[in-house]
């Protein structure tokens, strides 16, 4: 087994051998460049130097850009999560490599790069958010950024091309959705998946981090519950293998780990429905635990049960953070609970006004507006913040 993902493997003779992938060794005899030692650290700083000797730190004409993203992902590699891995080896393998790897790093100028987010929204099989292609797109500069700094100083990092469109907009479940949902949970408490989706519907929480919730992450006696975990689906470690394995990871950010109070309406549910500490709170029939995509066929049917067109069940997470701000919490202590690392990320993607909110908003504004129209003695006075004045609109119009 390579060691921590560097490709550098101990052979049965007892030497270490490390393997450079991604360049052109033909003069070799073929993709691969092998390195030998008598210990790891001999083949790690070999093959370091070997790479500064490489003709791309001199000449970057000759590095492709499936070269240079191969480089990059595996000299990085070491340093993100095997989730982070994943995501950036799919983007890669999926749309980079496809519409770039034949591209020379130094011919990648901002109109190449324009070009390419320009086949990523018209391509026929596929179908990408802006966010997610300017996210693609980002990640080419990334791979850039990285070439040009360790092996090819001489290369030019284009601008990042700006598509401005319009965003969709997050269309929340109800009121009724949520009501009728929230009904069904209450009346199935006996079944773990209901007690599993009240804590998400009361408490915001992932859905990754409700599947790796176990009881004794569930503080009764100190009345909170503590984020300790995320559950996910990453792929194999092996190079290029297709299958996917869950594994309970860290939360998605540091700022993700958290303890969230529980809410009144919350606690005795869970204190009735308590179970051993190293049980998971929601099972599954095979496992002691449930993986996310399972989870979300099992909310999938009880939205059918309850007669509720489908939404996501992140859903329930907006849903929460909006009812939560139309309650008056200060958006600080919203963005912890959330286990936002800032406020900006829970206004801008998590609040939606309601529009029974946005009908007093303006109610209140008429209110303000009809106060300063009426006058005494044509001295404009102003009536008591959002109290309804007696004198009609009209009344105030005639009097002007």
């Amino acid at each position: 087994m390579p060691k921590r993902g560097e490709n550098i493997y101990k052979r049965k003779d007892g030497r270490w051998e490390g393997r450079i992938k991604g360049m052109d060794f033909s003069v070799n005899g073929g993709k691969y460049k092998s390195i030998y030692g008598k210990t790891y650290k001999e083949v790690r700083k070999k093959m370091n130097e070997f790479r500064k000797e490489l003709p791309c730190s001199k000449n970057p004409c000759i590095l492709m850009m499936k070269e240079a993203s191969e480089i990059w992902l595996q000299e990085k590699k070491t340093e993100w999560k095997a989730t982070t891995y994943r995501i950036y080896r799919q983007i890669v393998d999926k749309y980079i490599i496809p519409f770039l790897g034949d591209v020379k790093v130094n011919r990648l100028d901002y109109q190449v790069l324009r070009d390419f987010r320009v086949r990523l929204n018209d391509e026929k099989d596929i179908s990408l958010s802006e966010r997610y292609q300017s996210y693609i797109c980002s990640i080419v500069r990334q791979i850039l950024l990285y070439i040009k700094s360790k092996y090819s100083p001489g290369i030019q990092i284009p601008e990042f091309p700006v598509f401005k469109n319009k965003k969709n907009k997050t269309m929340l479940p109800s009121d009724t959705a949520l009501a009728a949902l929230e009904n069904y949970l209450l009346e199935n408490m006996e079944e773990d998946t209901c007690l599993g989706i009240a804590i998400a519907l009361y408490m915001g929480i992932r859905i990754g981090e409700l599947c790796a919730l176990t009881w004794r992450d569930i503080d009764l006696k100190e009345n909170v519950i503590r984020i300790q975990g995320n559950m996910q689906r990453v792929r194999e470690t092996a190079e290029g293998e297709k299958k996917t394995k869950v594994a309970v990871l860290p939360p998605k950010t540091a700022d993700s780990v958290r303890a969230i109070p529980i809410p009144p309406l919350l606690f005795p549910l869970l204190k009735e429905h308590q179970k051993e500490e190293n049980s998971f709170v929601i099972s599954g029939k095979k496992n002691g635990w449930i993986d996310t995509r399972t989870l979300q066929y099992r909310f999938e049917r009880i939205l059918q049960k309850c007669g509720i067109a489908y939404f996501n069940f992140h859903m329930l997470r907006h849903a929460f953070a909006t009812r939560c701000v139309s309650m008056g919490f200060d958006i600080k202590s919203l963005s912890e609970i959330l286990g936002h690392s800032n406020v900006k990320i829970t206004m801008s993607l998590y609040v939606h006004p309601t529009m029974q909110q946005k009908k007093q908003w303006m109610d209140k504004l008429v209110s303000y507006e009809t106060s300063i129209c009426c006058m005494e003695g044509h001295v404009p006075y102003m009536v008591p913040a959002y109290q309804p004045s007696n004198v009609s609109s009209e009344e105030c119009l005639q009097s002007l």
